[in-house]
């Protein structure tokens, strides 16, 4: 009896979530449909940031939910927008069983892709109008203990370093910076350090042509 009424919570808890998922897919595609006939294209980041002084937990669940599906590599990870500012991002990373290594905990492999999704994706808030491209050139880490559990990895972006960086793009189209991102338990307890050594680089939306 037991078993059956826990197959019967499991299914409504999937069915909810399926449900969900099908409404902010909706809302999304609804929006981008009106933005897009006024000739305006929104990035799944742009958009995010749009809905989030109107609601912000629908904001970062409408973004959580477009980096499980969008994201190439890191599709599957369910990795969650918990905070997410012009100068802040935190994001959970689930100990779910794609992110474990053998001995279940969580791989250190998980913990430096959310580190990275985590710094372009404050990093895009930022983005100029045109081509933007973020690619990591290097990359120190440091783990401190196992973690069998969710975490958190958390950045903040100050407004000098983000300001040099956009003027470099401005002046030469290519930047570089090093950002450090920590990870932390559900106790606040540090887990792991990472120094990411970003590069940009800027193509501009209406590139000028050259006098005659």
């Amino acid at each position: 009896m037991n078993q059956q009424w826990l197959t019967i919570l499991m299914s409504k808890g999937i069915e909810l979530e399926q449900n969900l998922r099908q409404q902010l897919q909706n809302a999304k595609d609804g929006l981008k449909s009106q933005l897009e006939g006024r000739g305006i294209r929104l990035s799944a980041a742009d958009l995010s940031a749009l809905l989030e002084e109107v609601s912000p937990k629908a904001s970062h669940a409408a973004l959580s939910y477009a980096l499980d599906i969008l994201r190439p590599f890191s599709a599957g990870m369910g990795l969650r927008i918990s905070r997410l500012s012009d100068t802040q991002v935190e994001m959970i990373i689930p100990a779910r069983t794609r992110n474990m290594s053998d001995l279940n905990q969580l791989h250190e492999g998980a913990m430096t892709t959310a580190a990275i999704e985590a710094a372009k994706l404050l990093w895009m808030r930022h983005a100029p109008l045109g081509q933007f491209e973020i690619n990591v050139g290097q990359c120190e880490s440091v783990f401190f203990k196992v973690q069998t559990q969710d975490c958190r990895v958390r950045m903040e972006l100050s407004e000098t370093t983000r300001e040099l960086v956009l003027s470099e793009l401005r002046q030469n189209r290519e930047s570089a910076s090093t950002v450090e991102l920590k990870i932390f338990d559900e106790n606040e307890q540090s887990v792991a350090e990472l120094r990411l050594h970003l590069k940009f680089k800027h193509s501009p939306a209406l590139a000028s042509t050259p006098e005659e």
